[in-house]
């Protein structure tokens, strides 16, 4: 009876333990408007995906900015993932957790010398408290102490096993139609690491352009399988809109004007950076140009004391990745940033869209025409850095189309990244077992 009395207290603690957070959403969201400049990225690599090898290691890295000022505590959990990006329902987090089920976020720092205050918060994982067991895809979710299901901000994540290897093509589309504003992807997959004997069954893939999750393609199957080589090569199966070269914004310093940048006034409250006036691009002829596929990178110019040269994102990179960013970053201003879209009144909203808004539409980054300028304007409150972004409408999904107002021409350079989940029969979870990432112009 003594035995039965104890499993009866200790059984709801064990629930209550193991029992993954319920979210509304499983995404990348920041839920708060005073938290800011949130990156995700393997550790030491500004431009990555945040994907990390399964008992590597390697580890990646969360920051974000505080903005009000309390000096809140915040604690973070992860949260294993199916293919589908919903909780995995057959496991717990005892199952693919070791150490504890939360850590707190204990490294911040606070500004200095900024008109902005701010506090500057960041953790690397896996670490003492939190680390994984198994692979597939995660949410990292960051909260107040005991509000794990009303987060902060989440970000999703990926740890990988790898068993497969690939062969990538990325080739003008068969169809005519499509032959000079699309991209077409053909790939080979090799699963002789793996023991399936029904591929067709427990193996699937989805395949992303540019990091993005809105305009993924999921649960592709093999068109033909000869032993242990798969093969997806469908005629306008793998077909990708392949947009324009992303717009450039280099605010990387507040002494100094980029190639982009018409003038920087400075008030007793702070900056504003105006930008020369952009056009739409959708008729215009294709140029190219070096951008960082929609990804923004936070970065102090002014730490360094130079001016900034003609390619200012090579720089921007060569420095951000040379520098101590814990010690630069803690004088990172923020400035309110103008832009203008020089168009006629469209019927539809118009966004800015990119890395920096999640690729989602935002209401701080809808543009409002002005009929005395005759102009979409916006004015929007970023950190110093190099950002990407493109001016968007919803398509009927809802989701971002750049094609309207940007254009489309295949030669653009664009990431392609190709995720394989395989799950065996009786399997309780996805495991995540090749990601690879590969360059249209390679």
């Amino acid at each position: 009876m003594r035995n039965i009395f104890l499993l009866l207290i200790l059984l709801p603690l064990t629930l209550t333990t193991s029992a993954q957070p319920e979210l509304s959403s499983y995404d990348d969201s920041v839920n708060r408007d005073y938290i800011r400049s949130v990156r995700l990225h393997v550790t030491g690599l500004l431009l990555s995906m945040p994907v990390a090898s399964l008992g590597a290691r390697e580890a990646l890295t969360l920051s974000f900015d505080e903005l009000d000022g309390a000096g809140t505590r915040y604690y973070y959990t992860v949260i294993h993932c199916d293919r589908t990006w919903r909780p995995t329902e057959e496991i717990s987090q005892f199952d693919y957790l070791g150490g504890y089920k939360e850590g707190e976020i204990r490294d911040y720092e606070i500004s200095s010398g900024t008109y902005q205050d701010y506090l500057h918060y960041s953790v690397s994982i896996p670490n003492d408290e939190v680390k994984w067991s198994i692979s597939g895809n995660y949410l990292l979710v960051v909260y107040e102490e005991g509000a794990d299901t009303d987060p902060i901000l989440t970000r999703r994540f990926m740890i990988t096993d790898e068993k497969v290897g690939y062969r990538t093509f990325v080739d003008q589309p068969a169809i005519v139609s499509k032959q000079s504003t699309h991209q077409e992807i053909e790939f080979t997959m090799n699963i002789e690491g793996l023991r399936t004997p029904n591929p067709r069954m427990e193996l699937s893939s989805s395949l992303l352009q540019n990091g993005r999750w809105d305009n993924a393609m999921h649960n592709l199957q093999p068109r033909t399988i000869t032993g242990t080589v798969l093969e997806y090569d469908f005629q306008d199966g793998l077909v990708f809109e392949a947009g324009k070269e992303f717009r450039n914004m280099d605010i990387s310093s507040m002494k100094f004007r980029s190639e982009n940048v018409k003038d920087i006034l400075e008030y007793k409250e702070g900056f504003t950076t105006i930008l020369f006036e952009d056009e739409a691009r959708v008729y215009k002829n294709y140029i190219w140009n070096r951008d960082l596929n929609g990804m923004y990178v936070p970065f102090n110019r002014d730490f360094d004391h130079k001016v900034i040269p003609l390619d200012s994102l090579e720089s921007t990179i060569n420095l951000a990745n040379r520098y101590n960013y814990r010690e630069q970053n803690r004088s990172t201003e923020y400035t309110e940033v103008q832009l203008t879209l020089n168009m006629s009144q469209f019927d539809r909203e118009v966004y800015v869209v990119g890395g920096m808004t999640d690729w989602k539409f935002l209401p701080e980054y809808r543009m409002i025409f002005d009929e005395r300028l005759g102009a979409y304007v916006g004015t929007f409150y970023l950190k110093q850095g190099y950002y990407n972004y493109g001016y968007a409408v919803a398509d009927a999904k809802g989701f971002p189309d750049f094609v309207v107002l940007e254009g489309s021409w295949y030669a653009t350079e664009n990431n392609y990244t190709i995720l394989t989940y395989f799950r065996p029969r009786g399997g309780q979870y996805d495991q995540l077992v090749g990601v690879h990432t590969f360059n249209s112009n390679n």
